[in-house]
């Protein structure tokens, strides 16, 4: 742990950080990476590599991940626990009654947050980002988006694992509002772009563009939000109803009535297209870095 605390104080100027609530998401997080990596050998018979999981004091939302001698580290801001629970509880949710279950509902927000966040940053070395070490801005926004994706894919997935099937919308619902605050408040932290302004120029003017190595916000959250296509089979085949139940506890929390939702149609529109032209990225990025097991699966 020496090498580990002198790496961050001499390369990103940062400090270990130790807390209650952070040790309990850590360790569940490390049990996490630890059963999907067993999960893979066993169904796949693909070994993916393992990693360090350490909180730092930093109140910024942000993550990285980096190597030391050879052994994969992630490090997660403790922002991205305290910081965005004192955001979280700037809103109305008194849509939630009872007191204790609004206190319970934002803590499991601020847990799936976290998660997304950690395996956001696995998925850089499961994908093999980590190691390509590619640098063009459009490699860099297509690994993130592809790190947002396989996040959001394996946590959909524990919640269906984890949970009764009549628990399945209100646990992605809360799923992907944790994920939405973060990106609104990473937004606000970092004063980025917003994509209400100027938003033709921040899709398709190429000096914008060739300048962010993240996609914007917005994009991050509509190719999220797109995946919620959630179908559970039992007796019957039933898509569930969570995109609708986000929608409606977002216009609680932000107290919006159907009045005074503004009319971006053509707004979306860009935003949609970008995020088409994004994904075909992913293609780019999936011929550059060979996939775990690729040469193994014939």
């Amino acid at each position: 742990m020496d090498k580990i605390i002198k790496f961050l104080e001499d390369v990103f100027n940062k400090k270990i950080y130790i807390s209650d609530k952070g040790c309990t998401l850590i360790n569940h997080a490390r049990e996490m990476i630890a059963r999907e990596r067993i999960v893979v050998q066993e169904e796949r018979n693909i070994l993916i590599p393992g990693c360090g999981l350490q909180l730092v004091d930093d109140v910024k939302l942000n993550a990285f991940t980096t190597k030391i001698e050879d052994e994969y580290w992630i490090f997660v801001n403790r922002g991205i626990i305290e910081e965005q629970k004192l955001y979280l509880e700037t809103f109305d949710w008194n849509f939630i009654s009872d007191e204790k279950k609004r206190e319970q509902y934002i803590d499991d927000m601020i847990e799936y947050g976290f998660y997304f966040i950690v395996f956001h940053e696995y998925a850089h070395i499961f994908c093999g980002h980590v190691d390509a070490k590619l640098n063009e801005p459009a490699d860099k926004k297509a690994q993130e988006c592809e790190a947002d994706m396989v996040s959001m894919d394996y946590l959909t997935k524990y919640v269906e694992y984890y949970n009764d099937s009549g628990d399945y919308s209100e646990e992605l619902t809360k799923l992907f509002l944790a994920i939405y605050f973060l990106f609104e408040k990473m937004q606000k932290q970092n004063e980025m772009e917003r994509y209400n302004d100027k938003i033709i120029q921040n899709y398709y003017d190429p000096d914008r563009i060739e300048k962010r190595d993240h996609p914007l916000d917005a994009q991050r959250i509509l190719y999220l939000y797109d995946m919620l296509n959630i179908v559970i089979v039992t007796d019957k085949i039933k898509m569930l109803p969570v995109k609708e139940e986000i929608i409606n506890i977002l216009k609680s929390i932000k107290r919006l009535s159907n009045v005074d939702l503004p009319k971006r149609e053509m707004e979306y529109l860009i935003a949609e297209e970008s995020i088409q032209n994004l994904k075909k990225t992913l293609q780019d990025i999936r011929v550059k870095i060979p996939r775990l097991g690729s040469n193994s699966e014939k």
